[in-house]
């Protein structure tokens, strides 16, 4: 998800690049959530599943929460990703840079994580944008 205007002047500047090097390197610059490494390519198949794409091909198929699966994705829903790992704010509270607040995340694990919040927020402001309609008399 693409970073809203008015919010951009909570991750930018020097103190937030300090933070997400920190929260990174806490992490061990892997999802903190399923354990893939930072600009590393992977296999993504549907539910979160996820191999390496640079090992042999025997390496085993993982679900979302890292765990060996003996479920393999049709070939069909595979796809190859280049892993980047976003800083999650776990209150989702743009500023609150505390450090049991932050997690690193990759997208995957991010958008899943931030499903809920972002159902809401969105109805939210759809329902702001709406006139209300006035009863018939």
């Amino acid at each position: 998800m693409p970073i809203r205007k008015d919010l951009l002047q909570h991750y930018s500047g020097a103190d937030w690049k300090a933070t997400r090097r920190r929260i990174l390197a806490r992490a061990h610059d892997r999802c903190e959530q399923c354990g893939v490494k930072n600009h590393h390519r992977y296999d993504r198949g549907n539910g979160g599943s996820y191999r390496s794409s640079e090992a042999e091909c025997g390496t085993p198929w993982r679900n979302s929460q890292g765990n060996i699966t003996t479920f393999e994705p049709m070939v069909s829903a595979r796809r190859t990703v280049s892993i980047v790992l976003t800083v999650a704010h776990l209150n989702h509270t743009p500023g609150d840079d505390r450090e049991e607040n932050l997690m690193a995340l990759c997208q995957w694990c991010h958008l899943n994580y931030d499903r809920l919040h972002h159902k809401e927020t969105r109805s939210d402001r759809k329902d702001a944008r709406r006139p209300l309609l006035m009863e018939a008399k």
